[in-house]
C-alpha cells in the first residue's frame, strides 16, 4: 500500500501527521492514546480499532 504525505502540524518530526491510502482512507501518526478515562468514553469502537493522540 502507498501513502501520499497530506501534512503536520509539527515543525521538528514530531506527530500528528496524515497520510490518505491509494483507497481514499486517513491514516493518522501519533502517539497511542492509553489514557484510560479518555478510552472509556469513545463510541463503537470495532476490533482491532487504535486511538491516536
Amino acid at each position: 500500500m502507498k501513502l501520499k504525505f497530506i501534512g503536520t502540524t509539527s515543525d521538528d518530526g514530531k506527530c500528528p501527521t496524515l497520510y490518505e491510502t491509494e483507497g481514499g482512507q486517513i491514516v493518522v501518526q501519533g502517539h497511542k492514546l492509553t489514557d484510560e478515562e479518555a478510552l472509556e468514553q469513545l463510541r463503537d469502537v470495532l476490533p482491532g480499532e487504535t486511538f491516536v493522540e
